[in-house]
């Protein structure tokens, strides 16, 4: 067989699966009950994240060839716009500290939302860095903190309670119209779990903030998760950004 046979089968192949993702893709979300407003919103953003799937699928090919690949002018992509804040929507955003989800997260505050802030950082240092008042629980094994006398609106829970975590979700949306959870700390929860319990957590906070019109934020730094696991966590998500 020559190189362009190969070539275009190979093309082919990709152009078939890339077809079947997006088709599977649209009937997954309209499965969901979303509005056409909110589908359309949905499509444009996962549109915007094509240059970026295409970043890491390269990174992967390079990494197993030893070598750098050309993929055309993906690179001069234009990155995804700031999302729009729609109810019952999860979002997931890749940085290496989590300023944007805070940024996101204040907003939501800022135009009259109820915040909870589950956070591997100290909740007192999250707030005065990034200037948000909020329920807090955080995420400590030491004793001395567990033990300590709990600060008015903080709440001390160990990374392997997710049970009591998803319960404290649950309530505090159920509680509180608008109500907006981010979640600093995935990387922290998924060293101290199994991966699946990791992943059973965030689709049963997901279900919650769908049924409670509630707002989820959870910022994660890719270099720190196992792709496969973490392609998992963002599909459980409304967005990725």
């Amino acid at each position: 067989m020559s190189q362009e046979e190969e070539f275009a089968k190979g093309f082919l192949r990709g152009f078939r699966e890339g077809l079947q993702d997006a088709w599977d893709e649209i009937i997954k979300l309209s499965m969901k009950g979303y509005t056409s407003r909110e589908l359309q919103i949905m499509a444009k953003t996962k549109r915007s994240m094509i240059s970026r799937k295409v970043s890491d699928k390269t990174e992967e090919f390079e990494r197993v060839l030893g070598k750098k690949l050309s993929v055309g002018d993906a690179a001069t992509e234009k990155p995804a716009a700031t999302p729009e804040i729609i109810p019952g929507w999860s979002y997931l955003l890749r940085e290496e500290r989590p300023g944007r989800s805070f940024a996101l997260f204040s907003t939501i505050l800022s135009q009259g939302g109820k915040g909870l802030c589950i956070s591997r950082t100290h909740p007192d240092t999250l707030k005065q860095k990034y200037g948000f008042e909020a329920e807090s629980l955080w995420l400590t094994k030491t004793e001395a903190a567990q033990g300590a006398k709990k600060a008015k609106h903080m709440e001390f829970v160990s990374p392997n309670n997710l049970a009591r975590l998803a319960s404290a979700v649950r309530e505090f949306l159920s509680q509180n119209k608008n109500g907006a959870v981010i979640i600093e700390g995935l990387e922290y929860l998924n060293t101290q779990n199994d991966f699946k319990s990791v992943l059973k957590f965030v689709q049963l906070i997901n279900e919650q903030v769908v049924l409670d019109k509630g707002y989820l934020m959870i910022p994660v730094d890719g270099a720190t998760m196992d792709p496969k696991e973490r392609s998992l966590i963002e599909r459980e998500m409304s967005q990725v950004i």
